[in-house]
């Protein structure tokens, strides 16, 4: 919980048994310029791997949370926001890289701009071996992110730096689309004040066939459809004729396996790095 010595920034990453990745994710946060915050970890797996990275790095700022019992990745989230010190929290996970400076741009935009809740970023993707094989831009702006939010999520989690109080006020993360749990609370948060993107690319987003945002491809985009349709239906989004066109998409992709929704997805990033 936040105290009069709290820092002003927390950096939350929570893990389980993905930890292949995770040193080169630490070592980017770590390294960043702007350098008070505390690194909030919630270990929802085996505490003897949060004291060998308590041991390896030996940082005062890294702050590792055991759970007594699994939480899952609703509830690794939401103990990271309720245990978060910082007014503003920043989100990687544990297979993502932290590109140099994001911290201090994305901290200072949110200084410099009271009205504004969360901030994002453009993505740069990389492989298993950490080369680049795709890059990804969203809607900048508030008025463009909202126009295009049902037809994509605008808002890519690992990119995020937010207001902590207005997560926590937009009900946290919930249960109901556990793989889509991001998209949802993004959706509610909206309500409470604005979004950006900067353009630069703050953050690198690991893509390999073991991660589990791949392996939760299929019923991500079931429930991703699902909110689509509560965007529309209850939070006041515009039914445009590019989100109706995503939600047909989404249902017809629905019906392929699972193998040919990655290979597609993974093509479509490797096109895109070529054009």
């Amino acid at each position: 919980m936040p105290s009069g010595d709290a820092p002003p920034l927390t950096v939350f990453t929570p893990f389980y048994k993905n930890i292949e990745y995770f040193d080169e994710t630490i070592v980017s946060v770590l390294s960043q310029s702007f350098r008070n915050f505390e690194y909030l970890m919630i270990n929802d797996g085996d505490p003897a791997v949060a004291a060998a990275i308590q041991t390896r790095y030996n940082d005062p700022r890294i702050r590792i949370i055991n759970t007594p019992t699994p939480l899952g990745l609703v509830g690794s989230r939401n103990a990271g926001l309720h245990e978060a010190r910082g007014e503003m929290i920043a989100f990687i996970d544990s297979d993502d890289v932290c590109e140099p400076g994001r911290f201090e741009k994305q901290r200072a935009f949110l200084q410099s701009h009271p009205d504004h809740v969360l901030v994002g970023s453009a993505l740069r993707y990389i492989d298993e071996e950490s080369r680049t094989i795709g890059r990804r831009r969203y809607p900048e702006n508030d008025e463009d992110i909202r126009k295009r939010m049902v037809a994509m999520n605008c808002i890519a989690q690992p990119s995020v730096m937010a207001r902590r109080a207005a997560l926590i006020g937009a009900g946290g993360y919930r249960p109901d689309f556990p793989a889509a749990e991001d998209y949802d609370l993004w959706l509610r948060t909206a309500r409470l004040g604005k979004f950006h993107n900067l353009p630069e690319e703050l953050v690198a987003y690991r893509i390999h066939a073991a991660a589990g945002k791949n392996l939760l491809l299929k019923p991500a985009l079931r429930d991703t459809t699902r909110l689509k349709i509560r965007a529309i239906r209850r939070y006041g989004f515009r039914a445009t004729p590019d989100a109706l066109a995503s939600i047909a998409m989404h249902a017809l992709l629905l019906l392929l396996p699972s193998r040919a929704i990655f290979w597609l997805f993974r093509r479509l990033i490797v096109n895109r790095q070529r054009v």
